[in-house]
């Protein structure tokens, strides 16, 4: 729900647009893209052209609106021409058949231009990262007179590795320096800090903020108008000595030998109520870690011992790990953790389900378990039997998180807990994985996001092709985790910035 927001985007600038979950972005990108209308009075116009409300795909095509996603929305099982140039074919005009030739030529030419020599002919699907994003730029761009229209980025960096963000940002600034109004929709408080040459603010709605100048402007700022109040003392890493204390010096969970296509035989310990980070840039094995010792990768090898109970990897069921007392919350929601279709009560009491006898039908202990997660980690809206799909991401991932947390395991895996969430549902999440180490829980946390890693660990393993390349502990900080990481601090986009 948005009301009355104005916004306006000139040509040559980086409009970027911040607000928690809630707060009306995915409402901005779906009026704007034409998924549903706007009320009576609402005003889309592009190029000096007022636009049908909603949009035609034909009217945004013509008038330079074009839309990059966060999933990129691209098409695994066609190749890279066919990606770039789906819904924008030129059939002969005779025949009205497609020139396959002429379209890999225009193809190429649009990925040229932003300075890429992909192969048109490859599938998608054998694309890093990174390639796939420059794709779905291209595909954004095909046909659009450059410098003209005006693209909007929405949450497209958070399936990107953290390397290579200076040059998806580089390339988001040369949009603009040819012309075109940009508009970046974040999460990351950080990058649109970086990368805007103005921000708006969005809360329940209402445009709280519509011309904030980035070089004046904080991440504690942005996320004060993004709440309505000041950003927590919470958020700060407690000192260690007021730390949760990790339960004794016996380890709970041994990881001895374990290997993957990218893991070299790593070996580590994790005490009882401790928090151990993993971090590392791409290629450095860090997403096999949580998922090979939740016994969800048939690849990998190696022995893992929890509370003195020892598997031999790979496992013929994960059934014995669960059993154990180990629980993974993986970084794909949707996909591996939850059922969206689903309410939200029986997504977050289903691993319990089974525990109860098939003849009690009672179901008030569902209920129970709900209330009891609304309250703890603030979920909302308070509704058990709506769809989960109807949940905000920060709150999908709020119940993922409690569905694996009320099941009380020794061990908690996490994977890029925090990633597409909201300033507030990140506080939330964080404290509730703080307050499950101090009740004793070992938890292991696998993230490219060093503020997270900062604020919670006890200490942090960073990776590097495949061997665990460094161990830091004490006062930790964000700077320290990147530098151990990648060797350097805060991420610039290469290039100048305009204005």
């Amino acid at each position: 729900m948005l009301t009355d927001v104005h916004l306006r985007v000139q040509r040559g600038e980086i409009l970027g647009v911040v607000g928690q979950n809630g707060s009306g972005k995915s409402t901005l990108v779906k009026l704007l893209s034409g998924v549903f209308p706007a009320d009576r009075g609402a005003v889309i116009a592009a190029e000096g052209h007022v636009l049908s409300n909603p949009p035609t795909p034909r009217e945004l095509r013509d008038h330079g609106l074009r839309f990059v996603h966060q999933d990129l929305g691209l098409i695994n099982e066609l190749t890279v021409t066919e990606n770039v140039c789906v819904g924008q074919y030129s059939p002969h005009h005779i025949s009205r058949t497609i020139r396959r030739r002429r379209e890999r030529d225009a193809a190429a030419e649009t990925l040229s231009g932003l300075g890429s020599d992909i192969n048109p002919d490859r599938l998608v699907s054998a694309l890093q990262p990174g390639l796939r994003a420059v794709v779905a730029v291209a595909r954004a761009l095909h046909k659009l007179t450059p410098g003209r229209g005006c693209i909007v980025f929405d949450e497209s960096t958070r399936s990107l590795p953290r390397e290579l963000l200076p040059d998806f940002y580089a390339l988001v600034r040369r949009l603009a320096v040819r012309g075109s109004g940009v508009v970046f929709i974040s999460h990351h408080l950080g990058e649109v800090l970086t990368v805007a040459d103005r921000v708006a603010v969005l809360r329940d709605g209402d445009l709280v903020a519509a011309a904030l100048e980035p070089r004046k402007t904080s991440e504690a700022a942005l996320a004060s108008l993004m709440l309505g109040r000041e950003l927590e003392q919470e958020t700060r890493r407690p000192d260690r000595a007021s730390a949760p204390a990790v339960h004794g010096t016996v380890a709970r969970l041994r990881v001895l030998g374990l290997t993957t296509l990218d893991l070299k035989g790593i070996e580590f310990e994790a005490a009882r109520g401790e928090i151990v980070g993993l971090t590392g840039a791409s290629g450095s094995g860090l997403e096999d870690v949580p998922y090979a010792i939740a016994g969800a990768l048939a690849r990998a090898r190696g022995q893992i011992t929890i509370d003195g109970q020892a598997f031999s990897l790979p496992v013929p069921s994960v059934r014995p790990l669960l059993r154990a007392g180990i629980a993974l919350v993986p970084q794909q929601r949707a996909a591996e953790g939850l059922a969206l279709d689903v309410s939200a009560q029986d997504n977050l009491t289903l691993p319990r389900v089974a525990d109860r006898s098939p003849w009690f039908l009672d179901s008030r202990w569902q209920s129970e378990e709900f209330s009891n997660a609304t309250r703890t980690l603030g979920i909302v809206p308070r509704r058990p039997h709506m769809a989960l799909s109807n949940f905000s991401g920060g709150n999908q991932q709020k119940v993922l998180l409690a569905k694996w947390l009320f099941s009380r395991p020794k061990l908690l895996l996490l994977h890029e807990p925090t990633q597409g969430v909201d300033v507030h549902s990140r506080l939330d999440i964080l404290r509730s994985v703080r307050a499950a180490a101090a009740s004793g829980m070992t938890v292991l946390l696998a993230s490219i996001d060093s503020r997270d890693l900062a604020l919670v660990c006890d200490r942090v393993l960073v990776l590097r092709n495949g061997e665990i390349d460094a161990e830091l502990k004490g006062d930790l900080s964000a700077a320290a985790i990147e530098t151990a990481t990648y060797g350097a601090g805060t991420l610039e986009p290469s290039g100048e910035r305009s204005g």
